[in-house]
């Protein structure tokens, strides 16, 4: 039965939303969590997801495992699995393919609306959305595409919001995981408020906190169309 392997880099970002996914299509899948396990031989699965993580791609001096990860990921790539990574895991994978991943002049967090690029309304990842994308964002670095790759999503923030390289390995600036749990360790965890307070300030937080509910349905038809295609060019369900 093909398998499904999920890499989480922090405890704070789980497979959430995108797990719920999984478990409905009955698709079985593994976790490895990257600061503690070794990664597994990428062929013996259907399809790997990376989730996303404090970390910073660039800190490999403060995260050797990044470096092996990195590695790992042109195999991926060379072997042609099917890659869907989430920030974190979206930067690992431009970096990892000559894409320079640096400081971005802002933070992004919160719901924010990305626009698709003529190639992203064509690639299938995106079929059937209307021309954008309602995502959550809490990231501060932002990356340049590796040669030869295309930019599927873009927005007036960051340019790089989304891309393929190859045939189906994508790299995405944004969250598309969030359940309801993720989303209340974010917003409320004494440490991730006190940081996001500090970042948006006072007023903007409780905005993000009385919208949320407005935003989180379509941002969750959303996810649920992009991650659904994403299987079907898996081949996981039809």
């Amino acid at each position: 039965m093909p398998r499904v392997l999920v890499l989480q880099h922090t405890w704070e970002n789980p497979k959430g939303y995108l797990g719920e996914l999984l478990e409905a299509h009955g698709i079985a899948y593994d976790v490895t969590e990257i600061e503690k396990a070794t990664l597994p031989d990428p062929s013996t699965y259907a399809a790997i997801i990376a989730l996303g993580g404090s970390q910073h791609v660039y800190a490999e001096q403060e995260h050797p495992y990044l470096i092996q990860e990195k590695a790992w990921l042109r195999t991926i790539v060379t072997q042609d699995i099917p890659y869907l990574g989430i920030c974190l895991g979206g930067q690992m994978l431009a970096d990892a393919l000559g894409g320079q991943v640096r400081q971005h002049i802002i933070t992004e967090i919160g719901f924010f609306d990305v626009q698709l690029t003529t190639q992203g309304q064509q690639d299938p990842l995106f079929r059937g959305l209307p021309g954008y994308q309602k995502v959550f964002h809490w990231h501060e670095d932002t990356f340049n595409l590796p040669e030869g790759a295309l930019l599927l999503a873009t927005s007036a923030n960051t340019e790089n919001q989304a891309f393929r390289y190859g045939r189906c390995a994508y790299g995405l600036q944004y969250h598309i995981e969030l359940d309801h749990d993720t989303l209340n360790t974010w917003l409320y965890h004494p440490s991730m408020k006190e940081s996001m307070i500090a970042i948006l300030g006072i007023s903007a937080y409780q905005e993000l906190e009385q919208k949320r509910e407005i935003h989180f349905s379509i941002y969750q038809q959303h996810t649920k169309m992009l991650f659904e295609n994403f299987l079907r060019i898996c081949n996981l369900i039809h």
